[in-house]
């Protein structure tokens, strides 16, 4: 009896596990990805350069009269050109613009005084009652009034100068980042009262070796990372001069219409080749396991093709693969890395994507 139990229960699990079918491989439901084409694209080998982004106006805005500094702008603030961004005490300008205006009336009295004299030696000369030393006396007199009348009218010029000249206003549109001195402090002429950096007109400047000066020309564009911020710029100038020593040339891009610090370190990638053709797919696609790295294309079928990236060459976003993909190949770039070999896909469009 408990012979035919047993085979009846070995006679069970057989049918049950020939039901199951176990014996072939496991299956995949469809996987849910995002796919890019593959591209024909103009390639080359690039390397790393570290820049810095820069100012092109950052100036150490100095006094150009003495006097006690009343008020500053304070560190952070904006200023458009020709804003007020610090103050010396006026009074003393003052006074000297109003000797300078009583100056001027003065001479300017003397002036036509001396012109009417001339005027009478003149009518007296036509009947020669006067002598000619007397009337040449009297231009002499004219001549020196005018004389002294432009110079007084200069020194007017310069007293209010110097008036405008209490208000030390901003050479460009920035930000102070640091005050040279203190309200209170007497300052001379030429001393340093604030650092006014530019933040608006912008470039990133990096040192390259004179070799890649061959592929780097003005009006190219390359990638430029910070971080995980990654943007495209365009190479304003190759400074046409290198330096012995370190046989390096300096390149600057342009970055003004970009909202990158000043200061901000970045990478740089720059060809150091000429442009090669050759299929290419986004740096999305590549998928890194066990030291190797591969991609997915997807089939007529809808399913997935694992293809081992043989990589030539890294551009910015895209890389060239040298054999197993053509252009037009769908290749997915989303929801790689949990595929399988010969997976059916579902293909979903891009977020936002209608």
């Amino acid at each position: 009896m408990k012979h035919t139990f047993v085979i009846a229960v070995i006679a069970l699990l057989a049918i049950s596990s020939a039901a199951s079918g176990q014996d072939g491989p496991p299956t995949f439901p469809p996987a849910k990805v995002q796919v890019a084409s593959a591209e024909l694209r103009d390639m080359s080998p690039l390397v790393e350069a570290s820049g810095t982004v820069v100012s092109l106006n950052d100036s150490r805005i100095a006094a150009e009269i003495e006097g006690v500094l009343t008020w500053m702008a304070d560190v952070g603030d904006a200023a458009d050109a020709g804003d007020v961004i610090a103050r010396i005490d006026p009074r003393l300008m003052r006074v000297d613009l109003a000797r300078a205006r009583a100056n001027v009336a003065r001479f300017e009295a003397d002036l036509r005084y001396r012109e009417q004299q001339l005027a009478r030696s003149e009518e007296l000369a036509v009947n020669k009652n006067v002598s000619a030393n007397l009337l040449d006396e009297s231009r002499a007199l004219r001549d020196q009034a005018r004389h002294q009348l432009a110079d007084a009218r200069a020194q007017l010029e310069r007293a209010q100068g110097d008036l405008d000249r209490t208000e030390i206003r901003a050479a460009f549109a920035g930000h102070v980042v640091e005050r040279l001195a203190s309200v209170g402090e007497y300052i001379s002429v030429g001393d340093d009262v604030v650092r006014l950096v530019d933040t608006h007109r912008k470039e990133i400047a990096l040192p390259a070796p004179i070799s890649l000066t061959a592929f780097v020309k003005p009006g190219l564009k390359v990638q430029v990372r910070n971080g995980r911020v990654e943007r495209e710029h365009e190479v304003r100038t190759v400074v046409p001069v290198g330096d012995a020593v370190s046989r390096m040339v300096e390149i600057r891009l342009k970055a003004s219409d970009s909202d990158w610090l000043v200061g901000s370190p970045v990478q740089v990638s720059l060809p150091a080749d000429d442009p090669m053709t050759a299929v290419a797919v986004p740096r999305d696609a590549l998928v890194e396991r066990g030291g190797q790295s591969y991609l997915f294309r997807i089939d007529d079928d809808g399913k997935a093709e694992q293809v081992i990236a043989d990589i030539e060459a890294t551009v910015g976003l895209w890389v060239a693969i040298a054999r197993g993909v053509k252009p037009g190949d769908r290749v997915v770039v989303r929801g790689a890395e949990r595929l399988q070999p010969g997976q059916a896909v579902e293909i979903m469009l891009a977020e936002g994507a209608r």
